[in-house]
């Protein structure tokens, strides 16, 4: 079973979520809140398919 993504805090360009980015390297490409319709395309084809991983 896969876990919940909490994209509460926003996205980053690599498909991660801007909470698991900061925790991991203590910064991120994108500005706190950005929405997924917001990231370059690469990002938020990754970003949708680990939104898909957990539906």
């Amino acid at each position: 079973m896969t876990s919940h993504v909490d994209d509460s805090h926003g996205w980053c360009c690599d498909g991660r979520t801007y909470q698991e980015h900061a925790s991991e390297d203590g910064k991120c490409c994108q500005t706190h809140g950005t929405k997924i319709e917001d990231l370059p395309e690469e990002g938020r084809q990754k970003a949708q398919e680990r939104l898909n991983q957990t539906a």
